[in-house]
């Protein structure tokens, strides 16, 4: 059987990424699922979007989501206006690591990669989106703006299936995610951002989570 593996909230951090993968020994045949985020604050963007791209290229078993990093990127790009909304949330340093000044100035192929990012998932696993679903809506996934945005949700199973629903965009230290793991049959809720740009107790890790085993692993910052 292949593997799901699940990462949200890379932020940049390529190395840390890469040094994730070896220890989980990723192969071609695994679905990779990224949920977002995969730019700004760290220090190698460029090599992260690099990264996916040579992945694309070898297998189809790549699933990229929009993060709202992604989001605040391409509203840059639609308009210039908004460009310093992006530079102030962490954009400055993708810039830096494309060695342009401008959101424009990014080579086309890094661009339709972001530009081709989904708005969420589903398998017979859970459910996956970057921030939250809109459950108070009849549709879960007509609130793109949760989907980017929003820090709460609360989740009705019986109209998830049962499955949980898992997602990153808020830092979550190591304990808590452990116990939404732990309790993801009563919560339905897994949120996998351990805050991996940030140098505080608890978080500045990227986690690898296995829906079909229920398991994690975890990889220290080493950007």
């Amino acid at each position: 059987m292949s593997r799901t593996i699940v990462i949200s909230d890379i932020h940049g951090c390529f190395l840390t990424l890469e040094k994730l993968l070896h220890s989980i020994h990723y192969q071609p045949t695994d679905h990779l699922l990224i949920l977002g985020d995969l730019i700004d604050r760290g220090p190698r963007s460029k090599e992260v979007l690099d990264l996916f791209l040579s992945i694309r290229a070898k297998s189809q078993r790549l699933t990229i989501l929009r993060g709202n990093h992604e989001v605040m990127f391409l509203d840059a790009l639609r308009d210039p206006n908004l460009e310093p909304r992006f530079i102030r949330a962490g954009g400055d340093a993708t810039l830096h690591s494309f060695g342009v000044h401008r959101v424009r100035e990014i080579p086309a192929v890094y661009i339709e990669l972001i530009k081709n990012t989904i708005d969420h998932f589903e398998d017979e696993n859970a459910l996956y989106v970057h921030a939250a679903l809109n459950f108070s809506n009849e549709d879960l996934f007509s609130d793109r703006e949760s989907m980017y945005w929003e820090r709460e949700m609360d989740i009705d199973p019986l109209r998830t299936g049962g499955r949980p629903v898992i997602h990153g965009h808020t830092p979550t230290v190591l304990t808590s995610i452990e116990d939404m793991i732990r309790r993801k049959d009563q919560d339905y809720e897994i949120n996998i951002d351990n805050g991996c740009v940030f140098e505080r107790e608890g978080l500045n890790q990227l986690l690898a989570y296995f829906p079909q085993t229920n398991h994690f692993v975890v990889q220290k910052n080493c950007d």
